[in-house]
């Protein structure tokens, strides 16, 4: 061998095993690498901010009420997918799950106590919550989005919950309550009114295609489901418009909501987002 070779041999050796060293050291699972803020939070009503924060891939709560560091955290496997105050500000409730959707674990939803912070499981479920909200007339009552499925429809997407619905649960008697039987393949942005018993959703306005090129076709819009007739959902937003909705507001002191909008695309293909809005009225409520 030539001499030259072979120092250049050694030289490669020597750098391989000090990038090997330091790869050993320095080397983090994805899900070590997260760090800093979710898109997640929400506001009581003292206005005291819960958001959650990743350090070092464990994903806590944090609260802007003078605390240091989190009231809770869990391990790098684990993510917090929603949380929401009860309307007395006296529980956060918060979506437990794998980062790992098809992992197989589920979903398990949590208490935190505000007044003492206590921290306790409420149920767990084989399929995954992904959403969750409190009903702002009945600070026991919780409702909360479920999917069937963990899959993907279609050989050229990804896997992503599926099969939709909307359920609740009671925090004085603990029992669970099934509303909708619709298998949505996306429903999202689950708020529930304030002057009635009903919860507004966005999902696919598909009840009526028959072909794959309507259902393509289908927009995304914004849905009142009366939760005493759930069939008898109807479309609060514009139900001929010929954009997809893709996040919205309730604004109950003035029966109005606030939603986004995809409005096009500018001459560099960025999308134009819009922010309009829709009047609602309240539903009747039965006696």
């Amino acid at each position: 061998m030539n001499k030259k070779h072979g120092v250049l041999l050694g030289i490669i050796g020597v750098v391989t095993a000090i990038f090997i060293v330091l790869g050993l050291v320095f080397d983090k699972s994805e899900n070590e690498k997260q760090q800093g803020l979710s898109g997640v939070f929400d506001v009581s009503v003292d206005g005291t901010i819960a958001y959650i924060e990743f350090e070092d891939g464990k994903a806590g709560i944090y609260l802007t009420d003078g605390r240091n560091g989190p009231v809770v955290q869990f391990s790098v496997e684990e993510t917090i997918l929603d949380i929401s105050f009860s309307k007395d500000g006296k529980n956060l409730a918060y979506i437990l799950s794998d980062k790992e959707l098809d992992a197989g674990g589920g979903s398990e939803i949590r208490i935190l106590n505000m007044e003492m912070y206590s921290d306790e499981s409420l149920f767990s479920s084989e399929n995954i919550i992904t959403e969750l909200a409190f009903d702002p007339k009945n600070s026991n009552l919780l409702f909360y989005l479920q999917a069937g499925v963990y899959t993907n429809y279609s050989p050229i997407t990804g896997k992503h919950p599926h099969d939709f619905d909307v359920y609740s649960y009671d925090l004085t008697d603990k029992t669970q309550n099934r509303y909708t039987e619709l298998k949505k393949y996306n429903m999202q942005s689950l708020q529930v009114s304030a002057t009635d018993e009903s919860v507004f959703v966005q999902m696919d306005d598909d009840e009526n295609v028959e072909t794959a090129e309507e259902l393509f076709a289908s927009k995304q819009r914004i849905f009142q489901i009366p939760l005493n007739e759930p069939n008898k959902k109807t479309v609060v937003s514009n139900p001929v418009g010929e954009e997809d909705i893709y996040d919205f507001l309730i604004l109950p002191e003035r029966e109005k909501i606030v939603y986004q909008a995809v409005g096009g695309t500018g001459k560099m293909g960025y999308l134009n987002m819009n922010y309009s809005s829709s009047t609602i009225r309240p539903m009747r409520r039965n006696n």
